[in-house]
This record gives structure tokens, C-alpha cells and sequence, in this order.
């Protein structure tokens, strides 16, 4: 992976297997080739993207935790040299909670996953279909008020499963899609996932999740990958429903 890596780090050209080949055709963070730090026992990899004014991103790998002093003044260098506006983040991969914000899991497919889920339909044909845009903007800016910006473009990013009561929309999944992984086996990347507030804690959720696994399992979806913030609803659910914990991925 790592030759992948450097084989598009300044070309624009997203890896094959990068969920975020599917909102543009070129990539905003491009990897700083000349200052990547490669030893035996850890691997730097520096990055930077371009919104927001820019942002340097130091990759940590290796089986120890990072020197966050010393990372800190290569990414303060490193944001003065290329002009990044937003400064300097270290990101780095721990089998421990401590430090971490985001738990990532993994979950294999079985042939358990193609079950029939009622209850949840593809936007396009809900009976609520016309209440997703306002459903978008209750969630939040960032997600599917992004995503339904996108439909109104005339963007077809994947399919989106909803759920409707009181004659709306109060729950999505989306978009979906099948992406070959880094180890050639397909992998479902992560999607959008919200219920809304009022209707939290009825099962809506776990309904939309055992859904997407079904759509999943039928578009040939060997493995799933995601991360869920350490303490929300969606890790409690993804834990309760046999997700493998693989590891914690922590911030600095």
C-alpha cells in the first residue's frame, strides 16, 4: 500500500479503493513526498490539504505511540513552508482507547446478512421521498444536507435507504456502493448514517444498518470498514451487532 500511495501522492489521481473517489474526479490532499520519514520502527507520512486554507496532516505509523512534541514542530514547519492557513493535526493508529477518538471496526459478511428488513425502502421509492431535503437540514451542514445538495446537481452517488414514520422521512443510510479494498477482497465502504433525534431509541437504526448489510451482501460486499466516534449511539450499535473491534485511531 505504501507504493500505492506514492505512485498518486502529487498526480490529483485518487488510490482505487479511496471511498472519496466518489465525490470528485481529482483529490484535495496531496502527500508531501520530500518529507516523508521512513525508518525501520515508524513511517511519517505528511500530507496536505487544500480546504480551508490548508491543513498539514502528519500520519504516524508504528506499533508505538507517537512523539507528539517532536511531530509537533515538524507539522508547525512544515504548515510555514507550504502556507497551510489551518496549521498542523498528527493522526495516528493504537490498538488502545487512550488518546482515541474514533474506534475502527470491520465486519465480514455472511450469508445471515441477507435478510429481509421491513420497514426500509430506497429514497427513490418512499412514500416520504419529498421530505429528504428537510430531513437533510434537521441532521446537520455536514453529511446528507451534502449529500442532498448533490442530488439537486444532478449527482447519482449511490443508493440512499430511508425510513419513514409520521408520514416523513426520520432515518437514512447512504450512499451505498462497492469499492475493491487494498487486499482485493470488495469492501463496503462507510456511509452517511442518522436518525433523527425525535425518533432515536425505537429501533429505526438497527433496522437501516441491517438493511445496508442485505444491499450489501447482494452487491457482493465481502467486508465492511468503518469508525464510529468512541461513546456515540452508532458505536454502541455496531458493538452490539458483531462489529470487530481492529483498533483506535487517535489525534493530536
Amino acid at each position: 500500500m505504501f507504493e500505492d500511495v506514492l505512485a498518486v501522492a502529487d498526480s490529483g489521481r485518487f488510490l482505487p479503493y479511496d471511498k472519496d473517489r466518489r465525490w470528485s474526479a481529482t483529490k484535495d490532499e496531496r502527500v508531501l513526498v520530500d518529507a516523508i520519514v521512513h525508518q525501520p520502527d515508524f513511517t511519517i507520512v505528511p500530507t496536505m490539504s487544500v480546504r480551508g486554507g490548508g491543513l498539514i496532516k502528519l500520519h504516524h505509523y508504528a506499533r508505538h505511540d507517537p512523539a507528539l512534541a517532536e511531530l509537533g514542530k515538524l507539522g508547525q514547519a512544515l504548515a510555514h513552508e507550504h502556507g497551510a492557513e489551518a496549521g498542523h493535526r498528527i493522526i495516528w493508529f493504537s490498538e488502545r482507547p487512550d488518546h482515541a477518538r474514533t474506534r475502527l471496526m470491520v465486519k465480514t459478511f455472511t450469508d445471515a446478512d441477507e435478510q429481509a428488513v421491513a420497514g426500509v425502502d430506497e429514497l427513490e421509492d418512499s412514500a416520504g421521498a419529498d421530505t429528504f431535503g428537510a430531513f437533510a437540514d434537521e441532521i446537520g451542514p455536514e453529511g446528507f444536507q451534502f449529500l442532498c445538495q448533490r442530488m439537486k446537481a444532478g449527482h447519482r452517488d449511490g443508493p440512499v435507504l430511508v425510513t419513514v414514520a409520521d408520514g416523513r422521512i426520520i432515518g437514512a443510510v447512504g450512499p451505498l456502493s462497492v469499492l475493491p479494498g487494498p487486499d482485493r477482497r470488495m469492501i463496503q465502504p462507510p456511509a452517511y448514517f442518522a436518525v433523527h433525534p425525535a425518533y432515536r431509541g425505537r429501533g429505526h437504526g438497527r433496522r437501516l444498518w441491517r438493511a445496508s448489510m442485505a444491499w450489501g451482501w447482494r452487491s457482493g460486499a465481502e467486508a465492511k470498514v468503518l469508525q464510529a466516534s468512541i461513546g456515540s449511539a452508532a458505536e454502541r450499535l455496531y458493538r452490539t451487532e458483531g462489529l470487530e473491534t481492529v483498533g483506535f485511531l487517535c489525534q493530536g
